[in-house]
């Protein structure tokens, strides 16, 4: 084409953009043509002929753009690139990058208080609120399968004293371990201060000899267990000391032990099996429609 339409002469007043213009105007050419002819954007073309630095991309592809703009219009179009570059950085404030990247992408965007967001919950917080959900998780699962964590420490911790007794106690605490395994797991302990726990006997399996001490079988000469085959409430005054009511269910077992006097009623009838110093003793009949009741030793050889 720069045999058809030779090159102007160059106005140096005239920006390196307006020449461009003016020359494509000169050989009549659209800005679509020069578009379709050099595959450059009609929006870049409009951009460098009106020297709109701002639309344009970075320093890199404005050489290459303008370069073959200039040649396709029969000028040095690596001069005429050089040129318009000048002019750009001339007009450019100094402050605004010239990198394309830095161009669109917008400053705020790369503070480091948008790449994360802050926590506005403290770890403490988190902390109990990790423990609540565990506790009420826990407890649900308490009430849902109707279990007793504290029975169940309380078995375990009875369990270790048990092996702790047979591994320094000798032959006495195998006998007490193995009398242990032949006894019913429902056993109580009395009320008062003046009633001993003690185990839960079956007949013919343990003797009133492994509830109770040598020494105590001396001291107390009242030894009643009772085992009791139906629920009962009983009220036991030992000793003369003021009586003391309680309730017991099927399959508990109780002692009691006194040095002089034990008086005990019951508020059901043969509600229990009752054994005296290691002998049976016979429940006590209900007279005159009062509730059963047994006075030791006055009525020891009356029931038995």
């Amino acid at each position: 084409m720069s045999d058809k339409h030779p090159s102007p002469e160059r106005n140096m007043e005239v920006s390196p953009g307006h020449y461009l213009l003016k020359l494509r105007r000169e050989k009549q050419l659209s800005v679509e043509e020069v578009s379709e002819a050099t595959k450059i954007s009609i929006k870049n073309i409009r951009a460098i002929e009106q020297a709109s630095f701002d639309l344009l991309p970075a320093d890199t592809f404005v050489r290459g753009l303008v370069t073959l703009y200039g040649n396709y219009l029969g000028i040095d179009g690596r001069k005429i690139a050089a040129e318009l570059l000048a002019e750009r950085k001339k007009h450019s404030t100094g402050s605004r990058p010239q990198n394309l990247a830095m161009k669109t992408i917008p400053p705020s965007t790369l503070a480091p208080k948008k790449l994360a967001e802050p926590s506005h919950i403290s770890s403490a917080t988190v902390a109990l609120l990790l423990f609540a959900a565990i506790v009420i998780s826990f407890t649900g699962f308490c009430l849902y399968t109707s279990w007793n964590p504290f029975a169940f420490l309380s078995k375990q911790t009875s369990s270790m004293q048990v092996s702790i007794q047979k591994m320094f106690g000798g032959d006495e605490a195998q006998q007490q371990q193995t009398a242990g395994q032949n006894t019913p797991t429902n056993t109580d302990t009395g009320g008062g201060e003046d009633t001993i726990s003690g185990g839960s006997p079956q007949a013919g399996v343990r003797t009133e000899s492994d509830i109770f001490s040598a020494d105590e079988q001396a001291e107390y000469p009242y030894r009643l267990t009772a085992h009791f085959i139906e629920d009962c409430t009983v009220t036991v005054s030992v000793d003369g000391t003021e009586p003391i009511k309680k309730r017991y269910t099927s399959g508990q077992t109780e002692h009691w032990q006194a040095r002089q006097e034990l008086k005990i009623t019951f508020d059901t009838p043969k509600s229990a099996t009752l054994s005296l110093n290691d002998a049976p003793l016979s429940f006590p009949i209900s007279e005159d429609g009062r509730p059963p009741s047994l006075l030791l030793p006055d009525d020891v050889f009356d029931h038995q």
